[in-house]
């Protein structure tokens, strides 16, 4: 089943509306029709989507200002105080000073545009993580509301497991319109996630439910959720699918969904609970954002061939009113061969459902603000991020973002970001910004000095594997260190 299905009412009604084509940008038609009397989706809020889209526009300007920056700074060298007049414009343009030495430092001989460039994007990178959790602009801390909706769908806490590519690295904040702080993000090249590392963090999440009651009683009857996310591309489906899978949709997704079951796997045979473990497979169409919901059958377990689109939903729903459209998203999510048994799953669908109807509202965003398909439809990222931090990360195409605690078991992850830059920064002459974010608990002893050398020995390690983009300059590195015991940003350990 790869489409909706109407409920009797909902479907008289949209047989009677008239539907036209709707293109995609460059030509590309995407085979689906939009109703043309509604103007936005009952389930939309386009204030918030405006929202959203100031603080997506704002953020990423910091970063691409930049580059267009620099040549004026090239001009003023030699010209009486060159690091108070390029702080001066720094300031002014960015928002941000460099200190003295590093100018100074940067204009002997003419301007180390490399050098600068870089820290340039590590200094635009702190103002941008002091902002976001100090402002809270994407209300990613306010969590109460969706907390409850989990919990009265019978969930206490959500894992998610995206692509290390920067066009998912909005996937809980935009794509899936979450609180950031309430679900567990881990990104991985190819969303091939540390089976053994899950396994950990939900050891520890049952822990806090048995001995705090976080985020609630351990004998309440919830689920733990782990999610994750493989993605395509309809326009491209050969090039612009994930580099980790050499951009084979069927293999993304099957990869993904192996390591789910062996997650699931592990945590029944470890503890003989997998009961209490529920499993969900998405897959991202980074071309607009619109996902495959993979439909779990009665006993939660995720096939490949079954899904619904919910780029077809967006456009089957929109004339409906909200309550009409809702039921759609149900209905589409229904397995059809159930024969009067215990339906163990259905809890997860109508969770599923609930995302759904989330994702329309970024459906609608990419319609109205990009024409219905991104315009940077490959990678566009500003710079690398590794460890396991970057909370702060919440914007598509802003970094390729890959989870590791050593350099070791996530050096392919490493690889694959290297070499998506090398086709981003080095054609232009411009080197790979690299920041290795490490985040540590401000109310444990030691954990400070454990994360700073943890960070410390990755980033030297980075600059040994790839020593000959390192001797040249194209290569700088950036540790940070942050308390996530609380709401505080990321602060600079050292320079590369």
């Amino acid at each position: 089943m790869n489409k909706a299905v109407f409920t009797k009412g909902a479907r008289r009604k949209a047989a009677k509306q008239h539907v036209v084509p709707v293109p995609y940008k460059n030509g590309l038609v995407p085979h689906l029709f939009a109703p043309t009397f509604r103007v936005g989706h009952p389930l939309v809020d386009t204030v918030e989507n405006q929202r959203l889209r100031d603080y997506e526009l704002t953020s990423k300007a910091r970063f691409d200002r930049i580059e267009t920056l620099l040549p004026r700074l090239q001009n003023m060298v030699g010209l009486g105080d060159f690091s108070r007049s390029a702080n001066a414009i720094l300031q002014a343009e960015l928002g941000f000073k460099l200190p003295d030495k590093v100018l100074a430092e940067a204009s002997v001989g003419g301007l180390n545009l490399s050098k600068l460039y870089a820290q340039c994007v590590f200094e635009q990178y702190l103002a941008f993580s002091q902002e976001f959790f100090e402002q809270d602009p994407l209300k990613g801390q306010q969590t109460a509301e969706v907390a409850e909706v989990f919990q009265s769908l019978g969930y206490h806490s959500i894992g998610v497991a995206p692509c290390a590519d920067g066009r998912l690295a909005h996937f809980v904040s935009y794509i899936l319109r979450l609180p950031y702080s309430l679900v567990r993000r881990k990104a991985h090249a190819g969303a091939l996630f540390d089976v053994s590392e899950s396994v950990r963090n939900w050891v520890f999440t049952e822990h806090l439910r048995f001995r705090e009651a976080k985020p609630n009683a351990a004998n309440e009857a919830t689920r733990y959720l782990k999610i994750a996310s493989y993605h395509f591309s309809k326009s491209d489906p050969h090039h612009q699918g994930c580099a980790a899978h050499g951009s084979d949709d069927t293999k993304a997704a099957r990869a993904a969904l192996d390591k789910l079951n062996a997650f699931k796997q592990a945590i029944e045979d470890r503890f003989g609970c997998g009961a209490t473990v529920d499993i969900a497979l998405l897959g991202v169409n980074t071309d607009d954002d619109s996902l495959r919901v993979h439909i779990p059958d009665e006993y939660g377990q995720v096939g490949l061939a079954d899904y619904v689109d919910s780029h077809l939903l967006y456009h089957q729903t929109l004339n409906l009113d909200a309550e009409q459209a809702r039921a759609v998203l149900v209905d589409s999510l229904r397995v059809s061969h159930l024969r009067k048994r215990v339906d163990k799953a259905a809890n997860l669908r109508k969770l599923l459902a609930w995302l759904l109807e989330r994702n329309l509202a970024q459906i609608d965003y990419v319609h109205h603000y990009e024409s219905g398909c991104y315009s940077d439809i490959g990678h566009a990222e500003r710079f690398i991020g590794i460890g396991n931090g970057f909370s702060e990360v919440q914007l598509r195409n802003l970094t390729y973002y890959s989870f590791l605690e050593t350099l070791e078991e996530g050096l392919d992850d490493v690889k694959v970001g290297i070499k998506i830059f090398k086709k981003l920064n080095l054609t232009k002459m411009l080197p790979i910004p690299l920041i290795v974010g490490f985040e540590y608990d401000g109310r444990v002893p030691g954990s400070k000095d454990r994360a700073a050398n943890k960070a410390k020995r990755i980033a030297g390690l980075v600059q040994q594997r790839f020593a000959e983009l390192s001797a040249t300059g194209m290569l700088h590195t950036m540790c940070t260190l942050r308390d996530y015991s609380s709401h505080r940003p990321a602060f600079r350990l050292d320079n590369d």
